[in-house]
């Protein structure tokens, strides 16, 4: 009696098993759509003559990253934050994974380069030194200007407005990677010469530069910094 109840419950495990691996392999589940942005940080300018600038780092803090669809006027957020984004001066990819973005085709991709507000909690103490807002910062760059070491802090918000020249399509089950490219050596660059970022009669230029610097965007799916 032992051994046939053993093999009737054997029986019924084996029977359990066999519907959960058929029920596996014809699921029809769809996971959610995959997309990483990366910044891609150029190199330096190779016809500054005189001065010279190194970056140690680059920090940026982000705050609503959207996309905007072709068929569409209402956007689909990728990431709200703030979070930071650390560029790499040496021409390599860093940037975020998301998740859960809708498939359709995408001409645009819009962020804030983002200034603390009062409220928020910063996820760099960095990017806060106090409670006024001279004390709260959008852009931190360490580095040596002529091999004197700066801190650069920018306190601007700017809103930043790329459109694709080919649009970007996401489509179910899909894995895409977004490359931002932008050259932080054009940051501290006028007329061909680098600009010392700690003589405070530059930061209007260099605060100008910065804003108008994130001028491209596209599938890079091999994070290389160029267009797939």
């Amino acid at each position: 009696m032992k051994i046939k109840g053993v093999m009737q419950k054997l029986s019924a495990f084996l029977i359990l098993l066999t519907f959960a691996f058929y029920g596996c392999e014809n699921s029809t589940e769809v996971q959610p759509n995959g997309l990483s942005i990366s910044f891609f940080s150029e190199g330096s300018l190779a016809k500054v003559q005189n001065n010279s600038i190194q970056f140690n780092e680059i920090k940026v803090l982000i705050r609503k990253l959207k996309l905007d669809p072709v068929s569409s006027s209402k956007s689909s957020d990728v990431k709200v934050g703030p979070f930071v984004i650390h560029l790499n001066p040496n021409g390599i990819n860093t940037g975020v994974q998301v998740n859960d973005i809708p498939e359709g085709i995408y001409k645009r991709v819009k962020f804030e380069v983002h200034k603390l507000e009062d409220f928020e909690i910063p996820p760099d103490p960095e990017f806060r030194e106090g409670e006024s807002g001279s004390e709260r910062y959008s852009i931190i760059i360490k580095g040596e200007f002529n091999n004197t070491p700066f801190v650069y802090k920018s306190q601007r918000t700017t809103y930043q407005k790329i459109k694709f020249q080919t649009p970007l399509v996401i489509e179910n089950n899909s894995s895409v990677n977004l490359t931002i490219r932008v050259n932080p050596y054009s940051w501290f660059l006028d007329e061909g010469e680098y600009l010392n970022p700690s003589d405070e009669s530059n930061r209007s230029e260099i605060e100008m530069n910065i804003e108008h610097s994130f001028k491209d965007a596209f599938r890079d799916n091999n994070k290389d910094g160029n267009p797939d």
